[in-house]
């Protein structure tokens, strides 16, 4: 007996293929986001087809903002999973209702809940049912609201996304529809009976995709005709080559963890902001600097720069000006003469923690509440500080060869007439240091400048004294006046630990 011959479309062997180009490995498992539109229900019925079935569980979030329609929609989504014997679970957002900013809200949060279930359920592959009219429809929503050449661009194939608590675990999110229009994946439900919900909210013309969807696309088809819109793709696929030549030509260009960010920052966040070097902006033509500069700060603090505010900093930087810049949600740029330097905000231990973002989230500085009185290092001993690094002290017999260490966060200092405990503190008004090898005191805040440390973060910097003296600015260089002789007997060693 022949075996049955196979349908021209079969569906299970959609999903291998698929899986395959995404470089999805067939052990994975997998989270579908489901929200019982066409898309993502054909999505579901091409994982359940597949042979042999991945491990795959579906996830439904309720925004709870369409009250029976959103219920109904919950309902079929849990129905069809049932059917097809896929693993369902319901997850609810808590958003506010008022339309302002509405979507970006509603997005942030159903990443957050699916990126959340994604980790609970043992898998790192979260699956969304974008198609290609959606990546159109994000590149003009982009292109109207005046984003950089670098952010006009449609949602990726596959990326990673770090949502929820500092410090989770990365979540693939993977769009395998993308090659498909809207009326494709209409066309292949339709073709086997099979149904799906239309979401009411997406006819509401106020919201601006909607608008897009209904107004701005059907206008240019009237205009020019089905050719029009396949411009348009053409011209969005242009636009993400361009893009891709000029990340490869300034790729290259990061940046990288402050020299001074053990003396003033906790070990979670030295690498919050950063500093590279003005000559690698200043080298390149004005187009790509605007764009490199767009980039960095788009990755170092998590928001796109306003177009007058990059207009500015391009400005400066091509005038070879010295400046500072403030930049939303608290964040600085020092241009210096030589390089840049990218300062995280810091908030006052009382100070509301400031909004994440959704797509890039960075972790808030700690409300760090430096302490007014001084602390005791005991000796030997260990001092932890608000932020969590801690300052060790202890003494050692001096040996003839023995090196003194050159490093910034361990010192040796000649113990001759000092007992413990000593004391620690933050910088002052008024105080000066003498460092090793200087040929005499400056202030402390100048020394601190000299160093590279940003206004923002002196503050920061634990001061190891001995009544009166400053023996060590942790971090940097130890005192002259305590420098290790060939005479000494002891020595003291001090520490800063992360």
């Amino acid at each position: 007996m022949t075996a049955p011959a196979r349908s021209r479309d079969d569906w299970s062997e959609r999903w291998p293929r698929l899986a395959r180009a995404a470089g999805i490995a067939p052990e994975e498992k997998l989270l579908l986001a489901l929200s019982g539109g066409a898309d993502s229900v054909l999505l579901l019925h091409w994982l359940a087809a597949a042979r042999p079935r991945p491990d795959v569980r579906a996830a439904h979030v309720d925004h709870g903002l369409r009250g029976a329609e959103s219920e109904a929609d919950a309902r079929f989504a849990a129905e069809l999973c049932r059917a097809l014997g896929v693993p369902f679970v319901r997850l609810t957002a808590c958003l506010d209702p008022a339309p302002g900013g509405l979507e970006a809200r509603a997005r942030a949060e159903r990443y957050r809940l699916l990126a959340e279930e994604a980790r609970r359920s043992g898998g790192r592959t979260l699956l969304t049912g974008h198609h290609s009219d959606d990546a159109l429809e994000t590149v003009l929503l982009r292109w109207m609201r005046g984003t950089e050449l670098a952010g006009l661009r449609g949602p990726r194939a596959a990326f990673h996304w770090r949502a929820g608590a500092t410090g989770a675990e990365p979540v693939r999110i993977v769009r395998p529809l993308l090659p498909l229009r809207r009326e494709e994946v209409r066309a292949l439900l339709t073709a086997r009976g099979l149904t799906w919900r239309e979401d009411g909210s997406n006819d509401d013309t106020r919201f601006a995709r909607n608008r897009v969807r209904h107004a701005f696309l059907p206008l240019v088809r009237e205009l020019g005709g089905d050719e029009a819109v396949e411009d348009l793709r053409a011209f969005s696929r242009a636009v993400e080559e361009l893009e891709e030549e000029l990340a490869r030509a300034t790729a290259h260009i990061a940046w990288h963890v402050p020299p001074y960010a053990a003396a003033a920052r906790a070990a979670g966040e030295r690498a919050l902001g950063g500093v590279l070097p003005r000559a690698e902006l200043m080298a390149l033509a004005r187009p790509l600097a605007r764009r490199a500069l767009w980039r960095l700060l788009t990755e170092g603090t998590g928001a796109a720069p306003s177009r007058p505010v990059l207009e500015c900093l391009v400005d400066d930087l091509r005038a070879g000006r010295t400046r500072r810049h403030t930049l939303a949600g608290g964040w600085s740029l020092v241009l210096r003469a030589r390089e840049l330097v990218l300062v995280p905000p810091r908030r006052p231990a009382a100070a509301p923690a400031a909004p994440a973002q959704p797509w890039l989230p960075f972790p808030a500085p700690a409300p760090v509440a430096l302490p007014a009185a001084r602390l005791e290092l005991p000796l030997p001993g260990i001092v932890t500080l608000p932020d969590g690094r801690r300052l060790s002290a202890e003494l050692v017999r001096a040996e003839t060869a023995r090196a003194v260490p050159r490093g910034p966060l361990t010192v040796e200092l000649d113990a001759r007439e000092l007992a413990g405990p000593l004391g620690v503190r933050f910088p002052a008004p008024g105080d000066r240091y003498h460092p090793l090898g200087a040929p005499g005191s400056k202030r402390l805040v100048r020394y601190l400048a000299d160093r590279g440390v940003p206004r923002e973060e002196r503050a920061h910097v634990p001061l190891v004294t001995a009544g009166a003296e400053i023996l060590w600015v942790a971090g940097f260089a130890p005192g002259e006046r305590r420098r290790v002789r060939p005479e000494s007997t002891w020595r003291l060693v001090l520490a800063l630990h992360e």
